[in-house]
């Protein structure tokens, strides 16, 4: 799943006023379109002679991404959200007692005034887990096969006792850190605290660095998994401890992939879990996001699957990147002109429509993905697959996707592992929703439905039963 782009800036300082006069909460908006503008917040305290700045994005139920390299100044105050890759220099306005100035993210320069007034939001998230843990943590930092520059970023948590398994967590689509947080949420974080508090040891990384990121596709993905197995592999607390995958929507992708080569792989399981080819799944997506948005008719709908329909078969018949984006380019200008400029606008054919289509279809994961077949890698998958997808998931349609994975997972246990589960009234996310839209993943209190984690943890210890009893699970020829 792709997560939700924050644009995010926040400016203060001050003329005539000291550091601890700025303390407190502060809000604003800024636009970031010409019809759209998000809201922010700064979180400013002064602690033992140090200023301490945290930012928010209600809009968006994210708060509390710290900034660095703050300094306040000659009644300026600069900072840096790493994580955003947001930088903030600005001045206090005392006419107004606001603060004005300018925000810098991704190159995008935009304008924001800050006031107080505003509550500062606070979003309930009871499932994430918070320290002390009964448990081991350990962050780890792997560097490329080349030991040039640092990789894979990741936490390893381990129980107190000899782990019954290792567990490998795979994230979803666009760039995730270790914990998938998405709209304040952190389902890696949930899924590692209830796994190793159930005798796993588990491993959640970042994903690749962003300059490596944005060159990579899928295969480099899996190619990451497969340098975290060998390097895992060398410690001597999980020398001898089996291995499996967890992945989440194109994660579950990747964990395919590795364990239809890789026999180091001992099960797989997928949450939200992808077997169609991607142009199935995005048509899928289109569709159902539209209606729930209730902002598009059934005409409409119809005229934009066509439209989308047309462009996925040049992205997938194209054999470069040079290719399709000259046959989309083409294509767009053939639409456009029969379109008026109302009809323009209602389908995103404007010419910011087309520099943001031709920027990501040209990108190497989003062109290589159209041109990957899952359908392959289940055929060669030999291991135990627990496979769990939400009745209401807007992203991937579940009953296809494990149709799929019931048609070309051949169940070859004498115990019948092979387990697929769609959870009633579930999203993408697995979290009880009302109408599975990506408007509600932040609303939603919980962060991942129990029973979901109920069923992950009772797989997992009736396979790790039959290994411990076994020693292997023997397959039926």
């Amino acid at each position: 799943m792709k997560r939700v782009l924050i644009y995010t800036i926040i400016v203060f300082a001050a003329t005539a006023v000291s550091a601890q006069e700025i303390a407190g909460y502060w809000e604003g908006k800024i636009a970031i379109s010409k019809k759209d503008s998000l809201t922010i917040g700064v979180q400013v305290e002064y602690r033992a002679d140090t200023l301490y700045v945290e930012m928010d994005s209600p809009d968006q139920y994210y708060v509390g991404a710290q900034a660095t390299d703050i300094r306040f100044q000659d009644s300026t105050l600069s900072f840096r959200v790493s994580d955003i890759g947001l930088s903030f220099s600005g001045k206090y306005d005392a006419a107004t007692a606001t603060f004005q100035g300018e925000c810098v993210q991704h190159k995008i320069h935009l304008p924001c005034t800050l006031a107080r007034g505003a509550t500062r939001k606070v979003f309930r998230r009871p499932q994430t887990p918070t320290p002390p843990y009964p448990y081991h943590t350990e962050d780890i930092t792997f560097k490329n096969r080349a030991g040039k520059y640092p990789l894979i970023l990741g936490t390893l948590t381990l129980p107190d006792s000899t782990p019954k398994a290792l567990v490998i967590l795979i994230s979803g689509s666009g760039w995730q850190d270790r914990d998938e947080s998405i709209c304040g949420h952190k389902p890696f974080a949930v899924i590692a605290d209830t796994l190793t508090k159930a005798g796993y040891a588990t491993f959640r990384y970042d994903d690749l660095p962003t300059a490596v990121f944005r060159k990579s596709t899928t295969y480099d993905f899996a190619d990451a998994v497969k340098l975290i197995l060998d390097s895992l592999s060398l410690r001597p607390d999980l020398k001898y401890v089996k291995t499996g995958l967890l992945g989440h929507s194109e994660g579950s992708l990747v964990a395919f992939m590795v364990a239809a080569e890789d026999p180091r792989i001992q099960f797989t399981i997928h949450l939200g879990g992808v077997a169609q080819p991607f142009d199935e799944i995005l048509l899928y997506q289109n569709i159902a996001l539209a209606k729930a948005s209730n902002k598009l008719t059934d005409s409409q709908i119809e005229y934009s699957t066509k439209i989308n329909k047309d462009i996925y078969q040049i992205i997938k018949k194209s054999k470069d990147k040079n290719q399709c984006m000259a046959k989309l380019e083409q294509y767009w200008d053939k639409i456009a002109s029969q379109l008026s400029e109302e009809e323009k606008i209602n389908y995103n054919f404007t010419p910011e429509g087309k520099i943001t289509l031709l920027q990501t279809f040209s990108s190497p994961w989003y062109f290589t993905l159209f041109h990957i077949n899952p359908i392959p890698y289940l055929k060669k998958v030999k291991t135990p697959v627990l496979a769990i997808s939400g009745e209401k998931d807007l992203q991937v349609e579940a009953i296809s996707a494990q149709k799929n994975m019931r048609k070309y997972l051949k169940d070859k246990y004498h115990y019948h592992l092979n387990t697929f589960t769609i959870l009633k009234g579930d999203n993408h996310l697995l979290q009880p929703c009302t109408t599975g839209s990506i408007e509600e993943y932040g609303e939603i209190e919980t962060t991942i439905d129990p029973l979901a984690l109920d069923e992950i943890v009772g797989w997992l210890d009736f396979w790790w039963l039959l290994n411990h009893l076994h020693g292997v699970i023997e397959v039926v020829d």
